[in-house]
């Protein structure tokens, strides 16, 4: 660790040599190890309070297959923190004309309704790409993928409030990314996007003109709820994450019950059984037997019809075992 100086307030702070944007916990001034200030540091607004947090679980909990009816009475608050986790926001406006080669496809030799080959050729093509778009990045140090590929919604920012994250007692996370990288993050996104459009349409591009173009940027602090809990008062612990501002749950551990839990091993159990005969029934048709000996029933359909016994219950077994003791979940975007 490192002793930096904020250049706002004059308080020393402690900070990890991989810190690109500093904030201070006094005067709450973002600003660069080399003591320039963050002009746009934005952070969402806290709408939700530790109540609203907790109910939000407990009720999308409910709705969760193999959870205890009663899993809202049953649970209980082991503990509940706040961090802020930094984000770069970025709208790149891209715009790229090309020239290129692309495969054509040319049918020749047509006899009995049917063409005989089919010549390839190369093709000149050129076009032009425009988009225009919003790159969300997480700049915080390592954390779960749920809230690192968060699709953060900043409609509700406003300017960092310091006194807001002490009120809620909250953790603000340094950011490890500068703004310079970000940027040109932000610019290579956007530029793959175009291109992977682009390769749709031309199969090797030969030349192009290419502008990109940052429009607006932010550097914005999300209030996450961490919450753990417990069911029935004690036993394991299972944690998840709600976003303070929307309400959102980023992830929650799944505390299923036994029973469901039985029932999936079941119908697993089923799923196995089924494909373990059909696999019986494609060895013995490609055998030249058939485990059902049906006058007019071609052995090839047997064979065919075995391969489908095999395959098909097998995905579903593995699919019922897997959503069965996925341990957890997390809420789509609205």
């Amino acid at each position: 660790m490192a002793k930096k100086h904020c250049p706002n307030c004059g308080g020393e702070l402690n900070v990890h040599p991989s810190d690109a944007i500093i904030t201070c916990s006094y005067c709450g001034t973002s600003f660069t190890p080399e003591g320039s200030e963050m002009k746009e540091h934005y952070a969402l607004q806290v709408n939700y309070t530790e109540r609203d947090a907790l109910d939000t679980l407990k009720a999308y909990l409910v709705k969760v297959p193999g959870v205890d009816n009663e899993l809202a009475q049953k649970i209980s608050l082991a503990d509940l923190s706040m961090t802020y986790y930094p984000y770069w926001v970025y709208t790149v406006q891209g715009d790229v004309s090309y020239r290129g080669i692309d495969r054509k496809a040319s049918f020749r030799g047509q006899s009995g309704g049917r063409y005989n080959s089919i010549h390839w050729e190369w093709v000149a093509e050129s076009g032009h790409q425009e988009q225009t778009r919003q790159i969300r990045l997480y700049a915080g140090p390592k954390v779960r993928g749920e809230i690192q590929n968060y699709p953060i919604a900043t409609r509700s920012r406003r300017f960092f409030n310091l006194e807001e994250a002490k009120e809620h007692t909250a953790n603000v996370l340094f950011s490890k990314v500068s703004e310079d990288a970000a940027r040109q993050q932000a610019i290579a996104t956007t530029r793959n996007l175009i291109y992977s459009r682009i390769s749709r349409e031309t199969e090797r591009v030969e030349d192009a003109r290419e502008t990109f173009n940052v429009t607006d940027h932010a550097y914005i602090h999300v209030p996450i709820y961490h919450i753990r809990f417990n069911v029935g008062g004690g036993g394991k612990a299972y944690e998840a994450a709600i976003d303070a501002s929307n309400g959102r749950v980023l992830y929650s551990e799944i505390p299923r019950t036994t029973g469901f839990k039985m029932k999936t091993i079941g119908s697993a159990i089923i799923w196995f059984a089924i494909m373990g005969f059909g696999a019986i029934m494609t060895y013995l048709a490609y055998e030249g037997f058939s485990i059902l000996p049906i006058p007019g029933i071609d052995p090839q359909f047997l064979f065919y019809a075995g391969i489908g016994l095999t395959i098909i219950p097998a995905a579903l077994g593995i699919m019922t075992l897997f959503l069965g003791f996925r341990g957890v979940t997390a809420e789509r975007a609205k």
